[in-house]
């Protein structure tokens, strides 16, 4: 096992390292490519160009059984990995999610049941798809729907992490996820207002969307640890900067028995999990810990998560993970700035180890080279014995 590997495992089971452990979410074309120092075909030109737009259009179904799209997401991974490898992280959060396919240029759908606009980040490069909207409004629907792309992923998956494992795996501690959380998969498709409905009148149905993802995504859990990959990183998100979507009850009802599977499904194949959910999750943070998560990310600032009050909370049975704030201080703060944060976030976590310094999440304005310095005041200040 490499030290980055002791590094963030010692973080995850609440002990104490050599140094405060770093993760990084680098997600953006713009960004990875300015860390690897290479330059890429600018695709935004050709979504956008009035002439290849249209071709893209009448095109579509053919560059869908090409898996143009599914390809490009796959070199991209591999290229997000490297890039975490040559900032210097510990850790990164490597999403996997070949699962889009196009209905022209400024439209997709996915594998899963939703509708996404194409965007691109304004540097000549596409940027994550913007959810639009669900395909799936009853059951029926649902039974129609074909599964077999879904189905396919965990092999695929299973493929590209291998690679990943392979190349990087000694030099970063690799957390994956295929695609989206239980929650996400399950309302989305439905779109939020027909779901929440749903979940009160047709219990049985929204029962058979939640029993079919969960399994799915215990298969993607398997199919990734086979591939050698030591950590899952489940994102769903589930509160709103003011709370919970739902009540922490009906979270607990409806996917209590979810969550379970998948910690235990992760754990007994050897890796860690860690849980994603934005908003404030203050009144979530029990249950999560309930589920078997051994780490909770982003503890996102701007929505009024404390990370002092979060080690307070449930710093003895998860590892927080995160709260490096993405409005301000990584996007254009002063190296003043960055450091201080840094600091402060050790300070208000780190004693005893048990938390990994991350930011809280990745878009197209954060900056490298506030990145860099976030790793080297993490450096500096991150040693045990603390100092700071």
């Amino acid at each position: 096992m490499s030290i980055v590997h002791d590094r963030v495992i010692a973080a995850l089971e609440r002990r104490e390292p050599d140094q405060v452990p770093t993760m990084d979410l680098v997600s953006e074309y713009s960004a990875v490519y300015e860390i690897l120092g290479k330059k890429r075909v600018p695709m935004a030109w050709f979504f956008e160009n009035p002439y290849s737009s249209r071709a893209i259009d009448r095109l579509s179904p053919l560059l869908n059984r090409l898996r143009v799209m599914e390809k490009e997401i796959e070199r991209f991974t591999y290229d997000r990995t490297a890039a975490s490898v040559k900032l210097g992280s510990d850790a990164a959060w490597v999403i996997y999610a070949p699962m889009w396919r196009l209905r022209g240029a400024k439209e997709a759908d996915d594998y899963f049941g939703r509708r996404w606009d194409l965007v691109t980040d304004g540097y000549g490069n596409l940027s994550t798809p913007m959810y639009s909207g669900g395909l799936i409004g009853s059951p029926a629907d649902w039974d129609a729907w074909d599964k077999k792309p879904m189905l396919r992923l965990p092999e695929r998956a299973n493929r590209s992490m291998r690679r990943l494992a392979r190349d990087f795996g000694n030099d970063l501690f690799i957390f994956t996820a295929v695609g989206s959380g239980i929650f996400e998969n399950s309302w989305q498709p439905l779109g939020f207002e027909r779901f929440a409905v749903a979940a009160r009148k047709e219990k049985d149905f929204v029962r058979r969307l939640i029993r079919f993802y969960t399994d799915l995504c215990c298969l993607f859990i398997e199919a990734v640890a086979d591939a050698g990959i030591p950590g899952y990183c489940y994102g769903d998100d589930m509160a709103y900067r003011s709370g919970p979507m739902f009540s922490p009850r009906t979270f607990e009802e409806l996917f209590g028995e979810a969550l379970c599977r998948v910690t235990e499904t992760a754990h007994a194949q050897g890796m860690k999990i860690i849980i994603h959910s934005c908003g404030n999750t203050y009144k979530l943070l029990d249950w999560f810990a309930d589920c078997g998560f051994d780490g909770v990310h982003p503890l996102e600032p701007t929505a009024g998560m404390e990370l002092a009050q979060v080690k307070k909370m449930i710093g003895g049975r998860m590892c927080p993970v995160g709260n490096i704030d993405v409005s301000h201080i990584l996007v254009d703060g002063s190296r003043e700035e960055v450091f201080e944060a840094v600091k402060q976030a050790i300070r208000d976590a780190g004693a005893g180890g048990g938390y990994i310094l991350a930011p809280n999440h990745s878009h197209l304005t954060v900056s490298v080279e506030r990145l860099r310095w976030m790793l080297e005041a993490a450096h500096q200040y991150g040693r045990y014995p603390l100092a700071v």
